[in-house]
């Protein structure tokens, strides 16, 4: 891919990243990865109690805890020391009264909020990032069968999937066995070979991505329900995220590589 390097916040002596070219990305401005502060607040990870929170430090040097928005193993970019982004603090009668919202894996921001990117679609979509899918009449939390699907567009079933581990600059999904995504992937197989549109979106959180595939090694079972919807005819589809401090910045398309 080729890259340009682009200095972020002066705050953080780390916001030196790899970002993709203008001619390889479109620009964009998705929401905001804090709701509650002004600003993303830095801090440092330490641990991880159970699959929903997380132990960090702030700069002033106190231990506190974060809520973790993210039921996935986040493997390889939540490790001990690594420099993280908060949103809060939240009233003091919330359980945690921060959120991590993003942690820095080698040189690029990983958004760790798993449904950040249903928010971001839908301005995906307006972009053009996606001519297959033209943007209209699109309808989110869609109902059929046993499941409900993120969005359908006209007749189109789409399901999104949120990529936060990486490989030698290839994303993986999933990071952790997902009997509730192989369902929904078997799914949309069978809608496809009754006729009805689908496609599945891989969304890689993070801007060191050129391609994505299935994380066969982690959960065998996706991978072949994956490999079960293409055959069928159910579209598979994927773009990369690059995210400054504040949210994303920049998307491309990569290839799903079955």
């Amino acid at each position: 891919m080729t890259t340009e390097t682009l200095a972020g916040d002066s705050e953080s002596p780390f916001d030196v990243q790899v970002v993709p070219m203008a001619s390889e990305s479109i620009p964009i401005l998705g929401p905001r990865l804090v709701k509650r502060s002004a600003k993303p607040l830095p801090a440092r990870f330490v641990d991880r109690p159970n699959r929903f929170t997380a132990r960090v430090v702030l700069r002033s040097g106190k231990l506190v805890r974060a809520h973790l928005p993210n039921p996935g193993r986040l493997t390889g970019t939540l490790v001990p020391g690594c420099q993280v982004l908060l949103d809060g603090p939240y009233p003091s009668s919330y359980r945690c009264r921060y959120k991590l919202v993003a942690a820095r894996e080698g040189r690029v921001w990983v958004c760790t909020i798993t449904t950040y990117v249903n928010s971001l679609f839908p301005l995906l979509l307006q972009s053009g990032l996606f001519p297959e899918l033209p943007p209209s009449n699109l309808r989110a939390e869609v109902r059929r069968g046993q499941s409900r699907f993120d969005f359908a567009l006209d007749s189109c079933l789409i399901e999104l999937k949120s990529v936060t581990l990486a490989r030698n600059g290839v994303g993986m999904f999933p990071d952790a066995i997902t009997e509730r995504g192989r369902r929904h992937v078997l799914e949309l197989a069978r809608f496809a070979q009754q006729g009805q549109p689908a496609a599945i979106i891989f969304m890689a959180q993070r801007g060191d991505v050129t391609a994505v595939t299935a994380a066969a090694d982690i959960d065998p079972a996706f991978a072949e329900a994956l490999r079960r919807a293409r055959d069928a005819g159910v579209q598979l589809l994927a773009c990369a995220l690059w995210f400054a401090r504040d949210g994303a910045r920049r998307a491309w398309r990569v290839p799903v590589v079955i």
